[in-house]
């Protein structure tokens, strides 16, 4: 790892898959957990340290240390904070 991969530890930007892409679209950008909006980009928040907690993840509704699967119908989109605080609960 150089130096330049060292000084920027979370992406700009959420990767741009199309499940992410579906996933956003169906929850309209809202965390599925809080349901409070969700920055698009890094550039969305004044800081950097807000966009390490309130940046979109990928959670599994079932998680995967409980069996849950990658099916799309088993994931949604969360704040990083919010994915955090969930752990490996079932959400409801």
């Amino acid at each position: 790892m150089d130096l330049a991969e060292r000084a920027v530890s979370q992406p700009f930007t959420p990767h741009a898959s199309e499940t992410y892409k579906t996933l956003w679209a169906g929850q309209e950008g809202a965390c599925a957990l809080c349901g409070v909006s969700m920055p698009a980009t890094r550039f969305d928040v004044a800081h950097a340290t807000l966009w390490k907690k309130w940046r979109p993840t990928v959670d599994h509704v079932h998680p995967k240390s409980a069996g849950g699967s990658d099916a799309i119908g088993n994931l949604q989109l969360v704040h990083a904070l919010c994915n955090k605080r969930k752990g490996a609960r079932v959400s409801r």
